[in-house]
């Protein structure tokens, strides 16, 4: 698997980020390349600790180069919002979450069926 060169990155990124929707302002990138999942082990998970700031609202959105990617947010407890619905098996691009309390939140990102991939995660602002 050929990874992204810097310059090409930077356009992806920006295309990307170009994709969030209307009002977003773009905030943090998250550039994820993982490996399939081994057999017999956890699949791999890309995961980025973040500050966000309550009564806030957020925007994720995810530009996929190979494979099917997976965003979720997590607080200390548990996890608060999810690009893909487990039950009805749907996908959500983007996903907003409207933070409630300033603090530490977990960002991870992995792929469907542990299979390896490689995508581009935007993290923006939504102005109410």
């Amino acid at each position: 698997m050929m990874a992204m060169v810097q310059g090409d990155r930077k356009t992806r990124v920006q295309d990307c980020a170009s994709k969030a929707g209307k009002g977003a302002i773009y905030l943090k990138e998250f550039v994820v390349n993982l490996p399939r999942a081994v057999k017999g082990e956890r699949p791999p998970i890309y995961r980025q600790a973040v500050i966000l700031r309550g009564n806030n609202i957020y925007r994720f959105n995810l530009c996929d180069e190979k494979g099917k990617a997976v965003i979720r947010v997590y607080d200390s407890s548990s996890m608060l919002v999810s690009s893909f619905d487990q039950e009805s098996g749907k996908d959500y691009n983007p996903i907003n979450f409207m933070c409630r309390k300033t603090g530490q939140y977990l960002i991870t990102i992995s792929f469907k069926d542990g299979k390896a991939g490689e995508t581009i995660g935007i993290m923006s602002h939504v102005s109410k």
